[in-house]
């Protein structure tokens, strides 16, 4: 889908960096790492920081409506994905 975004972008004028990506997820918090969005806050920090690095996505939304899960996320998860994004583009 992100070459069909970066054409599109392409044929429109603009720069494929513009164009914001966003990807829903959804996980399990737990302190053991058990596969993708299934572990410790840093297990997902670093797997989200890996797929946007990769894939340029730009912002996440997280599927949930779980205030421990929701929070979790955003006092450890969230800000661990920008420095680590920012780290590495550096």
């Amino acid at each position: 889908m992100s070459r069909r975004i970066d054409d599109a972008a392409l044929k429109a004028g603009r720069k494929p960096s513009d164009i914001r990506r966003l990807l829903n997820i959804n996980g399990r918090f737990r302190e053991q790492g058990h596969g993708l969005l299934d572990g410790p806050p840093a297990q997902w920090a670093q797997e989200l920081a890996e797929i946007a690095l990769t894939h340029g996505t730009s912002a996440f939304i997280l599927a949930s409506d779980d205030t421990t899960t929701t929070e979790t996320f955003a006092a450890e998860v969230a800000p661990a994905v920008r420095e680590l994004v920012a780290k590495e583009r550096a």
